[in-house]
């Protein structure tokens, strides 16, 4: 038993007064914890059960005292707060918004780590040679007299890789689910564990989350988690985006991490308290919307996830336009297609899960026909203005189309499948002023990339989920980048899908700000 009572008390086997009242629960001697308070003491009944005992036991969040030395002085005062935030607690999530330099937090907080063992990096694919520079860097700047270990796992199937044994390893995260990949790094000795875009593991059922969260994949093995290891004093997620359409997203990493902060709700009950439950015409509950949204900000930033909302960072402005084109590209078809579709699709829960069959083929369609205009835009400012110049896109084919009658001019290519280093030569060809622009898929470029030396973006296509556009113009405005303001221009063909769509994206985003913001 959990709960017993000795003594006119309720007394626990454990100590979790953070969980259920601090001001409540007195510590005893042999290190148990009372209480006379009946209303605490049936709240931990109403959470005993074997799932919530399993979580606190791996996942109760800890609290360590601030560090003793000081933090380097080149950090500025929120990226302070950030690895203070992290080296304090077992679990933390740091949602700072794109360009705070979160990576320099995390990479600092595993080096002031006091504990021993290997330091875990888990990255988007497109962001492990960025991650292996910058651990290089921020390692040798913090470390003169010694010389980095960095190991970047590689895709492929080499399993006596060399690079296990080093001190700091960073993994693409597509490999969690191989099992050469996720054997050795459950068996690694892991005093840290930082996992970049930590939103990419929103789905609770998803293989990945599985491997990094725990629970049985779908080939029958179990992992037990890589941020549950015994020896791992810090696990940290990073995103400038923890939540890029709706809250439900954010029970997966919460409920993993810190289950006590939303009192150990399993996903139907986290669904009908935060999520705007609403029943669908065949009776079943759908989580799309929010609700009792600033309880769930005071629960979340009480003690586990650090906010740093884009407002306190000294970045230039973004402001974004939207340019209507001068045509109407659509053929009488696709015109028809609209009035017969559009009426039956729900804007307000728009979500790129929604772009299938139909609609996908339709929304790629009006991408190709838009391609005349908006080159010639593009082409429009590089000429007049001299603009260096991202142009985002959505879909693959509407990319190439792009880049072939803007390739002429200077521009080039990046999108899932770009080898690194070509990638990476275009990053920096694009800084250093020796290409006009660059023309980007938007779930390939949109995160991790910094390119201060942009003038605009140019959105020809956009993601439904407005975190991915606010990602994507966050690459130009960042640090380094001394203009007042940056432009964002949204092209879209008129009394179209675009249109329509553009504006429901835009009022999405409130519902993350009142939540994440």
């Amino acid at each position: 038993m959990w709960l017993t009572w000795e003594g006119g008390k309720f007394v626990l086997e454990n100590d979790l007064r953070l969980a259920l009242g601090i001001d409540v629960w007195e510590v005893m001697s042999d290190g148990r914890c009372a209480t006379n308070d009946f209303k605490a003491a049936a709240k931990f009944r109403a959470f005993a059960s074997s799932k919530a005992q399993k979580i606190l036991n791996r996942a109760f969040v800890k609290r360590y005292p601030a560090p003793a030395s000081p933090l380097p002085p080149f950090l500025d005062p929120h990226q302070i707060d950030g690895v203070r935030w992290v080296l304090t607690r077992s679990r933390s999530y740091l949602a700072h918004a794109p360009g705070a330099g979160k990576t320099w937090e995390a990479v600092i907080a595993a080096i002031l780590t006091e504990a021993g063992g290997q330091a875990l990096f888990v990255v988007p694919p497109s962001l492990t040679v960025n991650w292996a520079r910058e651990v290089t860097y921020i390692a040798a700047l913090m470390r003169p007299r010694s010389f980095p270990m960095v190991a970047v796992i590689p895709d492929s199937a080499n399993q006596d890789y060399a690079g296990w044994g080093a001190e700091f390893v960073i993994v693409p995260d597509s490999m969690l689910t191989r099992d050469w990949v996720l054997t050795r790094l459950i068996e690694m000795p892991k005093r840290f564990v930082a996992v970049d875009e930590a939103s990419r593991f929103k789905e609770a059922t998803a293989q990945r989350t599985l491997a990094l969260f725990g629970g049985e994949l779908s080939d029958g093995r179990v992992s037990p988690g890589l941020i549950h290891d015994e020896h791992c004093r810090h696990a940290v997620l990073l995103d400038g985006s923890p939540m890029p359409n709706r809250p439900m997203e954010l029970w997966a990493p919460t409920y993993a991490m810190c289950p006590e902060s939303i009192d150990f709700m399993n996903q139907q009950e986290f669904g009908m308290q935060f999520c705007g439950a609403r029943l669908n015409d065949f009776g079943r509950w759908e989580f799309r919307h929010d609700s009792n949204a600033d309880e769930l900000k005071r629960r979340l930033q009480k003690d586990f996830m650090h906010v740093v909302p884009e407002e306190a960072l000294k970045h230039p402005e973004r402001r974004r336009s939207l340019l209507l084109m001068s045509d109407d590209v659509r053929t009488l078809a696709m015109q028809k297609w609209e009035r017969t579709n559009l009426s039956k699709i729900s804007f307000d829960d728009i979500s790129e899960g929604m772009s299938k069959g139909d609609i996908a083929h339709h929304r790629k369609e009006l991408g190709l026909k838009k391609v005349p205009w908006t080159v010639n835009y593009v082409k429009q400012r590089c000429e007049d203005k001299n603009e260096a110049i991202l142009v985002f896109a959505w879909h693959r084919e509407v990319c190439h189309e792009l880049e072939r009658q803007l390739g002429g001019i200077g521009f080039r290519l990046i999108m899932g499948g770009t080898p690194k280093d070509e990638r990476t030569t275009i990053i920096e060809r694009f800084q250093e002023g020796t290409i006009r622009g660059i023309i980007g898929n938007i779930a390939a470029m949109g995160r991790g990339n910094n390119l201060q030396a942009g003038d605009r973006a140019v959105f020809h296509e956009w993601s439904w989920s407005d975190e991915d556009n606010k990602q994507c113009e966050k690459r130009i405005s960042r640090r380094g980048n001394n203009k007042a303001f940056m432009r964002s221009d949204y092209i879209a063909c008129p009394n179209s899908l675009d249109e329509i769509t553009l504006g429901a994206v835009f009022r999405k985003a409130d519902r993350v700000k009142r939540i994440v913001g």
